[in-house]
């Protein structure tokens, strides 16, 4: 018993998910609530580092993507500015383990990056990468051009989309750039490489990382080629009779949701055998930094049965921990035969803890088991 739950972090009192809706959304009349099903794990002792998109490749195998930190760092307090990791195992046994040449490029701790910020590198460049894909038998990786973090600005737009044909251990980044303010962009992850019944991929961004109020929609054909050029995406710009209408200028793009200042590193994920799609979102108590950081935050999901919507509201939960969460999502390959238990992973906060919140808990990947409702 003690193996399986002594490296659990404890939920803060009274932390739990409630159906009762405090969003502008309609409630769902398929999925009619959720509930914890386990304790909340702390990562992996050798893992720290934040965002963590996650995907199921062809290999069968899960990665993620982490900023600000990494996995097996040969470096004390080392960290890369994005690095690589697969995930071995099952909840709540997993262990991550790093892809690629830990020496290339070097990690450095925080001290040297304030000091020299050139060196602030991972193998996908000076870039942060917050949204990852599998598909065409490849991975992709944004690369996000650097923007006014500390004061929470709007995304200045991507220096482009990577690729890596063997799993993660080289990439090629083409360098065909995304226009400001896409920054957070990151795709709908579905089944074992990837889930395209229409051939698009697709994919969701908004305007700014903290608090952000309208979420994009858009879609490019499944293929190496096209998802790293922006000239074959395409974006939602409005409706025609409910039918989504999408224009390859991104200038003309139209929110396929909209809640003002409630909308923090959204991720979607396909629950295949319940047939809608998840999406799971934060937002934090605090409008400005640093307590946009600090002050806590509440979590959302709401679900669809297109990539488009129409969204309806699930479950919430008010002081999602610990401290101040962000980046939820549900990686695909742990979602149960009959699509009602997931594992939710979402990444602690990075800048301290407020003495009343849940301040348990470490930097990193952290998980729980959820069992949805759902009716009939």
């Amino acid at each position: 018993m003690c193996a399986a739950l002594c490296g659990a972090g404890a939920a803060s009192a009274g932390a739990y998910l409630s159906t009762r809706n405090i969003t502008p959304f309609p409630a769902s009349k398929v999925l009619l609530g959720a509930r914890w099903t386990s304790p909340r794990y702390d990562p992996p002792s050798n893992q720290w580092g934040d965002i963590l998109p996650t995907v199921w490749a062809d290999d069968d195998d899960q990665y993620t993507m982490m900023d600000d930190g990494g996995t097996d760092v040969p470096l004390a307090g080392g960290i890369w500015k994005q690095s690589l990791a697969r995930i071995d195992g099952r909840p709540p046994h997993i262990r991550l383990i790093h892809v690629g040449d830990p020496k290339s490029p070097p990690p450095h701790t925080f001290k040297q990056v304030h000091r020299n910020r050139s060196i602030w590198l991972g193998p996908l460049g000076p870039y942060y990468s917050t949204g990852l894909l599998a598909a065409d038998h490849a991975l992709f990786a944004t690369q996000l051009l650097d923007w006014q973090w500390g004061r929470n600005d709007l995304f200045t737009g991507l220096h482009g989309i990577a690729y890596s044909l063997d799993h993660g251990a080289h990439w090629t980044a083409p360098g065909k750039a995304f226009p400001a303010p896409l920054g957070n962009l990151n795709w709908v992850i579905g089944g074992r490489g990837g889930f395209f019944p229409d051939g698009y991929s697709y994919a969701i961004a908004t305007e700014r990382e903290f608090n952000a109020t309208r979420l994009f929609l858009g879609r490019s054909p499944a293929h190496v080629a096209d998802v790293t050029d922006p000239a074959k995406w395409q974006w939602l710009v409005g409706w025609e009779h409910a039918v989504p209408v999408l224009s390859s200028v991104f200038a003309d793009a139209q929110p396929v949701l909209s809640w003002r200042g409630h909308i923090t590193y959204p991720q979607r994920a396909y629950d295949a055998p319940i047939h809608r799609y998840l999406l799971t979102f934060t937002y934090s108590y605090a409008a400005t930094p640093p307590g946009v950081w600090k002050n806590g935050s509440e979590l959302v999901i709401l679900e669809a049965p297109h990539p488009w919507g129409p969204f309806s509201f699930v479950a919430h939960e008010a002081e999602f921990g610990p401290s101040n969460g962000y980046g939820a999502g549900f990686p695909v390959k742990w979602i149960s035969a009959d699509g009602r238990d997931l594992w939710l992973k979402w990444s602690a906060n990075f800048m301290g803890c407020r003495p009343h919140l849940n301040c348990s808990g470490v930097y990193g990947f952290n998980y729980r088991r959820m069992h949805l409702t759902v009716s009939g």
